[in-house]
């Protein structure tokens, strides 16, 4: 059986590299859309499978071909661990495929773990001078192999990533997981037919590869769980940073549009009065509350005019400009476009930004319109609470955070921020969301918690039921053998009962040897009995008249009574 399954296993290994060499796709990777089986990954199939094939004519090949399976198996999981690249990935053969591939060549973290495992184990059996207890280790480092790989086949087959890749890194191939699943059978199979007593029928190990076993396949599909679980909060959270992006980009070119409008209509028909102007200017801040005040700049960059005037007359005629305001004045008269600062403060304090739109009349600066913002208030009505419903939003411009929204609410984990930058004409936002405790509630599902936990105790449970039954079939058999050992003597006592020769005088026994010896020490030896002494009726009545005694009236009336043979 294990030289079949050792077969199976080189045989893949031998066809995939066959497949590498001829480019033959379909033996590499059973599906365009699956992951491939690495060169190095087909290398150590070959060598686990020759390991087990030769396993009860050679086995002192096993912990050579073990190490070399160990050795790629660890180096490469090192690889991961240590964030390096030791050039074994395509030190034998150039990869040219790289389907659901972190790094070319490189066999996936669940192959190069359990490789590791598998090749510990070989090595272990191989090394026959070693303790008892090596069993015990290959039958646990075996389960361990089968489990994961089940769980890996099972995870394909329910499209559960997290069984098959960790993170974002390379994954487990299907004919890969499938081979090593033969693997671990067959080293547990060795394991298992050495490690067997006499009229046992399960090695004592069991208990405790079934344990681990069950444990470490709740340990996978709960990484798995946990892993779908984050997928799917940040992708809930990808899609409200999209949303909110989008609809201050939209507002955003509105308000662009609507200003530059105005600046064209102030184009074509010419100055208009100021009264006109103020009105025009009155309806355009009533209709659009997202902005404070419009203003009209003249080409010396002095504000003429501003509506509304209240809270805003010290900037009445005012020619001072910091140096935002200035850049986006001069880059809006370059490009002859809506341009908007970076974040500003205002004249009531506030931070916010300004919208200029220039006005070019036969090719001669006319000034500037200029919308007026504040960054809170206005982002508050571009994403009111319909949008990105229980996500905080923080918006900021380098590191300065202008806007924020449930922003008091800490992020539980860092990797659930999203981070979007919306880019603006004169300036780019970084908007950051993550999901408030609420949404991360009702999106943060007990299930893999709850599936650890369940793994666990059930581990702990098929651990002690197997190995109660194990000692209850011991004890079984130890009973079966005493009561047959006790029957056998019995059964030995009576045939010699049934045979005890008897000396008719002196009445001596002989025993099987031979030898005649008195009939209580026959059977003080053969039986469990205790003998006590005394004399018959008709001896002590003999004693007495030897003695010259008269014989006692009690033993006249035994023997009268005739009580003897």
């Amino acid at each position: 059986m294990v030289a079949v399954i050792g077969g199976i296993a080189g045989v893949l290994g031998l066809a995939v590299l066959i497949g590498w060499q001829t480019h033959s796709v379909a033996l590499i990777q059973l599906s365009p859309a699956l992951a491939p089986m690495p060169f190095n990954t087909a290398l150590c199939f070959v060598f686990a499978g020759m390991a087990l094939g030769c396993w009860g004519r050679a086995p002192r090949a096993a912990p050579i071909l073990g190490g070399l399976v160990a050795a790629i198996g660890s180096l490469t999981l090192g690889e991961y661990l240590f964030h390096t690249n030791l050039g074994i990935d395509q030190l034998l053969f150039r990869s040219y495929l790289t389907t659901e591939t972190a790094n070319v060549g490189r066999m996936s973290p669940v192959s190069s773990f359990c490789f590791a495992l598998a090749g510990l184990a070989l090595i272990l059996l191989g090394l026959s001078a070693a303790p008892r207890w090596r069993l015990l280790a290959v039958g646990a480092l075996s389960s361990i192999v089968i489990s994961i790989t089940l769980v890996a086949l099972l995870g394909y087959a329910f499209r559960l990533p997290g069984t098959y890749g960790w993170g974002q890194l390379t994954r487990i191939a299907v004919h890969t997981a499938t081979g090593l699943c033969f693997v671990g059978a067959g080293l547990f199979i060795i394991a298992w037919s050495t490690a067997l007593n006499p009229g046992e029928r399960t090695p004592r190990w069991l208990p405790v590869a079934l344990a681990l076993a069950v444990f470490t396949g709740s340990l996978v599909l709960f990484f798995a769980l946990e892993g779908k679980q984050d997928q799917e909060i940040a992708q809930t959270v990808r899609a409200g940073v999209e949303g909110a992006k989008d609809q201050i980009a939209v507002r955003m070119e509105s308000r662009f549009r609507s200003l530059a409008r105005m600046a064209q209509d102030w184009e074509i028909s010419g100055a208009p009065a100021q009264a006109a102007w103020e009105a025009n200017a009155a309806s355009y801040v009533h209709d659009l509350p997202d902005v404070e005040a419009l203003e009209w700049i003249d080409a010396t960059h002095r504000v003429r005019w501003i509506v509304p005037m209240a809270g805003n007359a010290t900037r009445l005629n005012d020619s001072t400009l910091e140096e935002r305001r200035k850049a986006a004045l001069e880059q809006a008269e370059q490009e002859h476009r809506p341009v908007v600062t970076r974040i500003v403060s205002l004249a009531d304090g506030g931070r916010g930004f300004v919208v200029y739109a220039p006005i070019m009349v036969n090719g001669q600066s006319d000034g500037f319109l200029a919308a007026v913002f504040k960054a809170q208030t206005c982002l508050d009505r571009y994403l009111p609470p319909a949008v990105a419903e229980d996500e905080a939003i923080s918006v900021s411009e380098g590191a300065q955070v202008f806007y924020g929204r449930d922003a008091d609410a800490q992020p539980i984990r860092q990797d659930w921020i999203v981070q979007e930058k919306v880019q603006l004409h004169g300036a780019t936002w970084n908007l950051r969301m993550w999901p408030t405790p609420a949404l991360a509630a009702r999106l943060d599902s007990p299930l893999p918690v709850v599936v650890l936990c369940a793994g666990g105790l059930g581990a702990l449970l098929l651990g002690a039921v197997s190995f109660y039954a194990q000692r209850s079939a011991r004890q079984a058999t130890e009973t079966t053998r005493a009561n047959a050992a006790l029957q056998a003597a019995i059964d030995q006592v009576k045939t010699l009962e049934g045979l005890l020769p008897i000396c008719c005088y002196c009445k001596r026994v002989r025993d099987d040897t031979g030898y005649w010896s008195q009939i209580d020490t026959y059977l003080r030896k053969h039986t469990k009995a205790s003998l006590s002494h005394g004399y018959c009726p008709e001896c002590a009545a003999k004693f007495y008249e030897e003695c010259g005694l008269d014989v006692p009236d009690k033993v006249k009336a035994e023997i009268a009574a005739g009580n003897f043979e």
